[in-house]
Formats: C-alpha cells, structure tokens, sequence
C-alpha cells in the first residue's frame, strides 16, 4: 500500500469532506486489510480522534462505533449478552488477539469482505448500519447493495432481543480464514439463517427461513438452505464439501437454539 499523505481529522464532517476531495483519498480504520489488498492513494484520512470507538446502549438498541476494535467488541460485557454470548464468540474466532486489537469492527463490516466471521455474526441479530451524511440501512441490505455507499459508516446499531444463537467457523488451523461460517439464530420464535465464506459473502437463506418457521424438519431446512447457496472451489476445499457442510451445519444449528 502506498499514500502521498496522512491526514486525521477534527470532526466527522471534516473527514467526509476531505473524503470527497479525490477519488483516491481513503479511510482508515484498523487498515490491516486496507494494507492487504495493496493499491495507491492520495490522502489516508484516520478517523481515530472522533470518538467512534465507543459501545453505549439504552432500553432498545445497542451502539457500536465503527472505530471499536474486534478485541474490545468481542470482550464487552453488552455484546456478551447477545444470544448467549455468541455474536462475541464470532469475533473471537478472526485471527488471534494482536489482529483483533488492530482490526475495527466497522472495517470488517464496510469492507463486505466474503471471508468476514463479523458479519456472518452479526446476520444473527437485527442490525442497521448508520452512515454519514445522514444515511441509515440495513446490514442484509448492504450486503446486497450493489455499488459503494458514499458515505462514512460511523456505527453499527443492534436490537435488543432475546434469543439463542449457534456460530459455525470451519477452518483448517486455528488462524485460518474460514472456509466457510454459519450463523444460526432463533429470535423472537424466529428463525434466521446466515451462510459465508463460500467463498462469498454471509447472506440470509431466505427460503430455508421461511421453511423453518413453518415448522418443517430441521435436515429439510437444511438441505433447502444449502440448495439455496451457490458454493465455489476454492485451493483448501471444493464446492461439493462446502455444500455438504453447510447443510450439516445448518441442520445443527437450528436444534442448538430450539432446546
């Protein structure tokens, strides 16, 4: 990766409209993937000095800044209370501990990166997304928005509901990316399914969904789901075995959160 300069913004306001100056200016959060992919820019505008790492919540909704890091999200005791502390499992499971006190979860989540266990974990629960300038979506509908938004993701807002959650990340050692992750969860006397790494990215299994809240058996669903998907071969796995997991997977989560 390479930048012609740094700059670190007063307010958010400031660091939108820097962000608009060049098509080459970029953000950086926890940069490690930024770093990754390699490409040159013009201006990295560091959004660290604007109070967007902070967890607050009140009686409804849970907030998370976009500048909190996967350490801090995963050891907070307000997202360990979500579904049985499984959304905060998820993130445990992404790389050891030194990368999760860099990577931030707003990074991981704005990225859409196919291989994130962040959002697979977080398709378990209700989230909106709140961007800068004002700008508020869903995260299943970001998944799916084609284009990028022009905006500034400032912080990730969670419904409190009670429920129980199951996360799957299946990987050959313990630092590996996933080779694919399944996130099940029962909310509200719902069911909702979520499958990446496919190795694309989580998304709702809409119609194995909407089969397992009618009540049909829970390999049925399964297999609906894993139909569902479409699955791609990859260096460390083939399309067939990740179809084949996934449904497995799928099948064991929904019994975990129905005891």
């Amino acid at each position: 990766m390479r930048a012609s300069n740094y700059y670190k913004p007063t307010s958010i306001e400031d660091a939108y409209s820097k962000l608009q100056e060049n098509p080459k200016n970029v953000l950086l959060a926890g940069g490690l993937w930024l770093k990754k992919l390699g490409g040159e820019y013009e201006t990295l505008i560091d959004l660290s000095s604007l109070g967007l790492d902070k967890i607050e919540e009140d009686d409804k909704v849970i907030k998370v800044g976009a500048m909190v890091s996967q350490r801090d999200f995963e050891n907070s005791p307000i997202i360990n209370s979500l579904l049985g502390g499984t959304v905060a499992f998820s993130t445990r499971e992404v790389m050891g501990p030194a990368f999760r006190n860099m990577a931030t979860v707003g990074g991981s989540v704005y990225g859409r990166y196919p291989f994130s266990d962040v959002i697979a974990g977080l398709l378990m629960l209700d989230v909106d997304l709140v961007f800068y300038p004002e700008q508020r979506m869903s995260l299943a509908d970001y998944i799916s928005y084609k284009g990028k938004v022009n905006g500034i993701l400032t912080s990730i807002e969670i419904k409190k509901e009670k429920g129980k959650g199951y996360f799957k990340k299946v990987k050959t050692t313990a630092l590996d990316f996933p080779l694919l992750n399944i996130a099940v969860s029962k909310r509200n006397g719902k069911y909702y399914i979520a499958v990446g790494s496919r190795p694309m990215v989580a998304s709702y299994a809409y119609k194995a969904m909407e089969a397992a809240n009618e009540g049909k058996p829970f390999d049925e669903v399964a297999k609906i789901a894993a139909e569902e998907y479409s699955f791609a071969d990859s260096q460390n796995i083939s399309k067939e075995y990740r179809k084949d997991l996934a449904s497995v997977y799928v099948r064991r989560g929904l019994e975990e959160v129905s005891k």
